[in-house]
């Protein structure tokens, strides 16, 4: 079931990546094929390949949007929250097929750290991209609180991994 989880974000990601790119889709391809091969590898072999996968889809993504020439796209946190997501499942998947059973404690409070990861990473991707879409012009207060959002962000994210 996770795993089925995994794929489903995995292939949103790819989804938002293919939809964004320009009118010659056909060079993204390859990319997003390669990457939805590696995650399967990666859930048939106990990670082998996971972290080329989510690479290959953040680069995919990156890519489709660079060459759409958009300056900020709105989709990119739910994209960030995906690949976490796709990431975070495949890794239990691949844990649960391990011989040591966890405790029904410990897999709640894994799937509780893991949706609290994701729902502050994504709040915090939305902040930074929203001060980001903010024409530089408004002066130097809004300046300065963009750059306090995005301390912010990332203190967030390591706050929140370390717990």
């Amino acid at each position: 079931m996770l795993a089925a989880g995994a794929s489903a974000a995995y292939g949103g990601a790819l989804a938002d990546a293919l939809t964004r790119a320009p009118s010659p889709v056909a060079a993204f391809v390859p990319g997003a094929t390669s990457g939805a091969i590696l995650l399967v590898v990666a859930l048939v072999f106990r990670g082998r390949g996971l972290g080329a996968a989510l690479f290959l889809a953040g680069g995919t993504y990156v890519a489709a949007v660079a060459a759409a020439g958009n300056a900020v796209d709105a989709s990119a946190p739910l994209v960030a929250v995906l690949l976490l997501l796709s990431g975070e499942l495949s890794a239990w998947s691949i844990d649960e097929g391990l011989e040591i059973r966890a405790e029904s404690r410990v897999v709640w409070r894994r799937g509780a750290a893991v949706t609290a990861l994701a729902l502050a990473g994504l709040a915090a991707a939305v902040l930074v991209v929203a001060l980001s879409a903010v024409p530089s012009t408004h002066g130097l207060a809004l300046t300065l609180l963009g750059a306090a959002a995005a301390v912010g962000a990332a203190g967030t994210g390591i706050w929140v991994a370390r717990r």
